[in-house]
């Protein structure tokens, strides 16, 4: 029953991830840039008309819609980047002024860049006269937009000629004109609605050449509710069944033939432990011949010397799992170009972080237990014991990790290897200078004399003072390291924050080079001053 209800919870969580991965991948998305001319012809009252009619557009688009703003006048300029918040829309729009010449074909690259990474697109280009100041043709304007593919509808605000019209006409947009505020609105009304909706009025002119294409897709027909129903569903069974098949334990044919001679002699105990499944055992297979044996032993070594009971297949398999699943993560919330790699590479540096701050912490526990260690081996020196001996009390103490350290110390002696020779590999192993120091002292103790167990209680004494200097040094450098994490993780947290919260405002940090200039210096600058922090509260004794 355990079984089934741990198959049924985690095939519901995977099935959730795997479905809001495919509906977010599966969702296109859809923006519009609205190119509006501000120049000096549109002062007379024309540039609040023109406001007006865009706010009314940009209200009766699609929620899920990006709507984005370039001015046009002597220079282009993109205003606000395609975004979903309408009020910021507004805002932005409500704060252009006329002045200034004309630049509609500069204004057309700027236009089709800011719609880059959308995958349904379109143009709005509002003008009031033929370009005057541009660097840019009529016909570079006309392939630039033939080339992306982006349908380009062009309204005409009392004006119209053949370039407004080329520009329409190179990806199947539409070319529109106004004579007053009320056509002007009739125009945008026109190019938010489909073909089947109501003609505008007349005052709104449209060339017949291209078909009138409405901004809004469809909303999904109930067959393709229907599939996606269809979907979730058969990857929820595919998901229990496998998860089923990973949890069930399968005993061996020895096992089976052990328990069925066991059973003439009374009942037996369920077995506490189980064997690993089929599946389980082949992607273990799969892993040990991907990985070279340079590499697992030296992940093994890691491993144990983390205290880790977990193997190099095994811990390599779960590496490949978290890059995997934060990835799947990364993607949901970002993109699939960021989520990748950003997640897989996440995913394998913090595994490999886990394995390094166990080995630290657990040599920093052997650092702590070595005085009680090498006093328990002074004690049993002054009880008669040989040093042998007196280490193999340490083992039987099993105070880990120092028991388990020493006992392979002792391991190696059995096989022949001197005993000094071994704790030395166990100092190198622990990195333990302290250790280091008192090999040498029985090194120097069996060439010359000498009292060891007195010597080795000096030696405890000098390490717990050194031990009690550190920690009071540690507690008065608190507040600085304290303060230095602040000050590093204060940028990255809020700069994360402000990606989470408005994509749209920090998208130029990543879009523009200056942005990318940017951003490199800002993380060298945090780095530098994460190293320079770190030497300042760091204080060896």
């Amino acid at each position: 029953m355990r079984r089934v209800l741990a198959g049924l919870v985690i095939g519901a969580l995977l099935t959730f991830v795997f479905s809001a991965f495919a509906v977010a991948s599966a969702a296109p998305s859809r923006g519009v840039v609205v190119l509006l001319d501000t120049s000096g012809s549109m002062a007379q009252g024309r540039i609040a008309v023109a406001r007006q009619a865009i706010a009314t557009y940009v209200g009766s688009l699609p929620a899920d819609v990006q709507v984005g703003l370039v001015a046009f006048s002597t220079q282009p300029s993109l205003v606000m980047a395609p975004t979903a918040d309408r009020g910021a829309l507004i805002g932005a729009l409500n704060q252009l002024q006329a002045k200034g010449d004309t630049s509609l074909f500069d204004a057309v690259p700027v236009g089709l860049s800011a719609l880059q990474g959308i995958s349904e697109r379109r143009m709005v280009i509002v003008s009031d006269g033929e370009d005057t100041v541009s660097r840019s043709t009529v016909d570079a304007a006309v392939s630039a937009v033939a080339a992306a593919g982006v349908p380009t509808d062009v309204i005409g605000f009392q004006y119209s000629d053949d370039a407004l019209r080329r520009i329409a006409a190179a990806a199947g947009g539409r070319l529109l004109t106004a004579s007053d505020a009320g056509a002007l609105a009739a125009a945008f009304a026109a190019l938010a609605v489909p073909s089947s909706a109501p003609a505008p009025s007349p005052s709104v002119v449209a060339t017949p050449e291209p078909a009138p294409v409405p901004v809004a897709v469809p909303a999904p027909t109930p067959g393709q509710n229907w599939q996606a129903g269809v979907l979730i569903v058969g990857t929820f069974l595919v998901v229990f069944f496998v998860v089923m098949m990973l949890l069930t334990p399968r005993r061996s044919a020895a096992g089976r033939k052990l328990e069925r001679h066991l059973e003439h002699y009374g009942a037996q105990e369920p077995v506490a432990a189980q064997e690993e499944s089929q599946a389980a055992q082949a992607a273990l297979v799969w892993t040990r011949r991907v990985m070279s044996d340079v590499s697992a032993a030296r992940l093994s070594d890691r491993l144990d010397l983390a205290g880790m009971k977990t193997n190099a297949a095994e811990w390599t398999l779960l590496r490949i799992c978290a890059c995997a699943g934060l990835a799947a993560l990364l993607t949901l919330v970002t993109t699939w170009w960021i989520g990748i790699p950003v997640g897989a590479l996440s995913g394998w540096l913090v595994t490999a972080l886990v394995v390094k701050a166990r080995i630290s912490k657990r040599r920093a526990a052997f650092a702590d237990q070595l005085p009680d260690v090498l006093q328990l081996v002074a004690s049993s020196l002054r009880s008669g014991f040989s040093l042998a001996q007196s280490i193999d009390a340490v083992v039987r103490d099993d105070n880990q990790p120092a028991a388990g350290e020493f006992s392979r110390a002792l391991a190696a002696t059995r096989i022949g290897a001197e005993l000094e020779d071994a704790l030395d590999r166990v100092a190198l192993r622990m990195r333990s200078a302290d250790l280091t120091w008192v090999v040498m002292a029985i090194r120097i103790q069996r060439q010359v004399g000498g009292n060891l167990a007195e010597v080795l209680m000096n030696t405890v004494t000098t390490m717990r003072d050194r031990s009690q200097t550190r920690r009071h040094v540690r507690a008065l450098s608190a507040e600085g390291r304290l303060s230095a994490y602040v000050l590093v993780g204060l940028p990255i947290g809020l700069a994360g924050f402000l990606f989470w919260m408005r994509p749209e405002y920090m998208r130029p940090l990543y879009t523009t080079l200056i942005g990318i200039v940017m951003l490199a210096f800002a993380a060298v600058m945090v780095v530098l001053g994460s190293l320079w922090m770190r030497k300042l509260v760091r204080v060896e004794v």
